[in-house]
């Protein structure tokens, strides 16, 4: 048989049936063409055997059809099959986009609540040391009974441009000596007032 090279896969089979029966057409001819002096049985054989070469192609033909048409429907349903499970997977995995997606939203909020915080309590640290400054610097000055415009420039350059830590101290215990010295003098006016 001849296979043609550019038939498409639908015309496979018919074009097989076409080469069948153009084979058998040559063989009956040949048979007509046999000499007539051959016994007529020998013809009714051939026939015979034509024929049933034809029936075994044909049955032969449709086997494979349907062999054929059982693998296509396998590949087929595989294909369904297939297609399901990606969009399973495909559903899932959107769904675990989702989520880490949600995740990754709480973590930034997380993030960003505690950068604020952070950044709220050294703006309170820098505050309260503010604080505690000036109310050290106030208390320094009610120990001292006063202060002119030098020992307050002084005490500027001391707690602010130029912080000294040392001479801080220095004020501190100055400060605490003179809240002490106030305290006893305090006590020791309600004890004569009491008295």
């Amino acid at each position: 048989m001849k296979i043609r090279k550019h038939m498409k896969r639908n015309d496979f089979v018919p074009a097989m049936f076409e080469e069948i029966k153009e084979t058998m057409a040559a063989i009956n001819k040949k048979l007509q063409q046999e000499k007539p002096d051959e016994k007529e049985p020998q013809k009714e054989i051939s026939r015979q055997l034509l024929e049933f070469i034809y029936q075994s192609i044909h049955k032969s033909v449709r086997e494979n059809i349907s062999v054929s048409e059982q693998s296509t429907r396998k590949q087929l349903n595989q294909l369904t099959q297939d297609t399901k499970d990606l969009e399973q997977r495909i559903t899932e995995m959107t769904g675990q986009y989702k989520k880490r997606r949600l995740i990754f939203r709480k973590l930034v909020v997380w993030q960003s609540v505690a950068a604020v915080l952070f950044l709220l309590g050294i703006g309170l640290f820098v505050n309260n040391r503010q604080l505690r400054d000036n109310d050290l610097k106030f208390k320094f000055i009610q120990a001292q009974g006063g202060i002119n415009s030098n020992g307050l420039s002084y005490l500027d350059t001391v707690f602010h441009v130029n912080r000294n830590e040392l001479v801080i101290e220095k004020i501190k215990k100055k400060v605490e000596v003179g809240e002490k010295e106030s305290l006893k003098k305090a006590d020791d006016i309600s004890c004569f007032l009491l008295d």
